[in-house]
């Protein structure tokens, strides 16, 4: 009785469901940005300062901005078939090395931002150690940027 009854409720929650299916078109549109070294730029704020490198970008239109999507990846050696790998930023890497005979552990952070007309980078390492080191920027990067636009 008990199964006669569930399987009642089923065949009601079923039958009181309804799907409407409609075909969405969509374009996309990929933006390789190669970033070098010396394109990061440091923020020199009072605290809790970064690197970032602005870019302008066209393809983010305003209708883009209010009705579509941008994701940004870092691209890790594209053209090695056996290593080639994207990561969706924000892109969080915990991290460890050697630092005069003690162990330094530490995160790094890349994220993204973008309004119209232009996208940031940011990058940012958990420990600060470049506010108080004169440490050399951010390596290179690769990224692609995802430019999506429901029509």
């Amino acid at each position: 009785m008990k199964k006669i009854l569930l399987l009642g409720m089923i065949l009601l929650g079923m039958a009181s469901c309804s799907f409407n299916s409609t075909t969405v078109g969509a374009t996309s549109k990929t933006i390789t940005v190669q970033v070098g070294e010396y394109d990061w730029k440091y923020t020199h704020e009072g605290n809790n300062n970064y690197y970032y490198c602005g870019l302008d970008l066209s393809s983010i239109t305003r209708e883009v901005f209010d009705k579509g999507e941008v994701k940004a990846y870092l691209v890790k050696d594209r053209y090695d078939i056996n290593y080639a790998r994207k990561h969706l930023l924000p892109y969080v890497l915990h991290k460890e090395e050697p630092v005069g005979g003690d162990w330094v552990f530490y995160t790094e952070t890349i994220d993204f931002t973008y309004g119209v007309g232009w996208v940031e980078f940011n990058y940012r390492v958990s420990d600060f150690a470049y506010e108080v080191v004169n440490l050399p920027p951010p390596p290179a990067m690769e990224f692609d940027i995802v430019v999506t636009i429901t029509k």
